[in-house]
């Protein structure tokens, strides 16, 4: 009967222990009614509705299609910036941004990564000869932005007890590089809690 006593009384100070170990809780996302056991991080769903929620902002503002007056100007847009602490993958979300407005035909796009290499194929084909020298394209002859979209990720972080709060923060712009004015402009923010144990 002792060694019953004393092998329950073991498993309950066991239990005492992990209890109190110091270590993140359950973490909820926006809603403190969703406890779904996440991290403090940005998510891949915080990144897929992020992108959802801005790229449909700005096809449906009625500021940009009085900007484009029906027509489908070109756009640029410049790699997210990353002002936070987390590592994210802002080209990844650059590139999914990009994605959903050439989808959306409401814009043409200009590649510039590929300056270089467009540059060197005109070059190679006017040296060889082997183009028609009036239909030849040539350096200058590619279109230019006329739209340019940019867009940072910051964050913020509170500590009240055992309660963590971070809050992150996307921003977009659209300006118009002809008027120079902002066309549209939007962010997104997402707040995680988390309630970490304490001895």
């Amino acid at each position: 009967m002792k060694a019953n006593i004393n092998f329950f009384a073991g498993l309950v100070l066991l239990a005492a222990f992990t209890g109190c170990v110091s270590g993140p809780g359950p973490v909820m996302v926006g809603n403190p009614d969703d406890t779904r056991r996440l991290t403090t991080k940005i998510e891949p769903q915080d990144i897929r509705l992020t992108v959802e929620k801005m790229t449909e902002s700005l096809i449906a503002d009625p500021g940009v299609l009085d900007a484009t007056k029906g027509e489908k100007p070109i756009l640029d847009i410049e790699p997210m910036k990353n002002k936070s602490q987390m590592i994210v993958d802002m080209k990844s979300i650059t590139d999914s941004i990009r994605m959903r407005l050439i989808r959306s035909r409401q814009f043409r796009f200009v590649d510039r990564s590929t300056a270089g290499a467009d540059i060197a194929i005109m070059d190679e084909q006017a040296q060889l000869g082997l183009t028609d020298r009036r239909k030849a394209i040539r350096p200058g002859q590619q279109s230019a932005a006329q739209m340019y979209l940019t867009g940072e990720l910051t964050e913020m972080s509170q500590s009240d007890g055992r309660t963590l709060h971070r809050y992150y923060k996307f921003s977009m712009i659209l300006k118009d590089l002809r008027s120079g004015e902002i066309v549209w402009a939007d962010e997104k923010e997402i707040s995680k809690v988390t309630n970490r144990h304490m001895f």
